[in-house]
């Protein structure tokens, strides 16, 4: 009996060495959550918090491509089949972050421009500035995603600083934010801004006079700069105007 059961038990391990090993996952085959928890990737195979930081929209996922392709194991569904993890939320107008340049009435809007706009904007606004300042900021900005200008509150804009803006934007769109201010020169600045969008298709125009009167309480104590209310309003219709298309 004794010889019998240790024969039996020989033959099962001679048995169990000659079995094939299991085969490797294959390449792109999905990991298990806590295999992706532990390499700090998210659910549908993006990086986790790879959007952060600003990283590029053509690269939505800054290090998630890694995740599931080449020989690596992909997190969700497998590398190479089904459709493509979802990149981050593009920015208004779809092309990559936007520049804003402004005077104190952006300034004093940026958080609300940047939240509706989109991670990586960039707002370059200063108290005071006139629009002339905007043809070489524009010409200077390396993104492709669209052009905002909210300017003319302090002087009168010439139509040929327009044309150099627009110019320097190339293909990218122009948001020309219109101005709401007791000046002499609100309504001539409303009505060239307007005439520049109407004469290029990729131009917007946001009547900014307009939005003001239909929205009382839009504008702080001084008629001027918006308040809170205000600054929503403004960012919204900007953002509305980049994606327009």
């Amino acid at each position: 009996m004794a010889w019998t059961s240790l024969s039996g038990r020989l033959a099962a391990a001679a048995s169990l060495a000659q079995s094939p090993a299991p085969a490797a996952p294959a390449a792109g085959a999905q990991a298990g959550p806590a295999a992706c928890a532990a390499a700090g990737v998210a659910a549908n195979g993006a990086a986790a918090g790879g959007a952060a930081g600003g990283s590029a929209p053509d690269g939505a996922v800054a290090g998630g491509a890694a995740a599931g392709t080449g020989g690596a194991v992909g997190c969700g569904p497998a590398a190479g089949a089904g459709p493509a993890a979802a990149p981050a939320a593009p920015t208004a107008g779809g092309a990559g972050p936007a520049l804003v340049v402004g005077d104190s009435i952006a300034l004093g809007s940026a958080d609300s421009l940047r939240q509706a706009l989109g991670a990586g904007t960039v707002v370059d606004a200063k108290v005071g500035r006139q629009f002339s300042a905007a043809p070489a900021i524009v010409g200077r900005w390396p993104g492709a995603g669209p052009v905002v200008v909210d300017l003319g509150a302090n002087g009168t804009v010439q139509a040929a600083d327009i044309d150099a803006v627009i110019d320097a934007a190339g293909d990218r769109r122009v948001v020309l934010v219109g101005v709401h201010v007791p000046r002499r020169w609100q309504d001539g600045n409303n009505d060239v801004l307007r005439a520049a969008a109407a004469a290029h298709p990729t131009v917007e125009f946001v009547d900014w006079d307009a939005l003001v009167d239909a929205h009382p309480g839009a504008l702080g104590p001084d008629g001027v700069h918006p308040g809170l209310a205000g600054r929503t309003l403004l960012a919204s219709a900007v953002a509305d105007a980049a994606r327009h298309r």
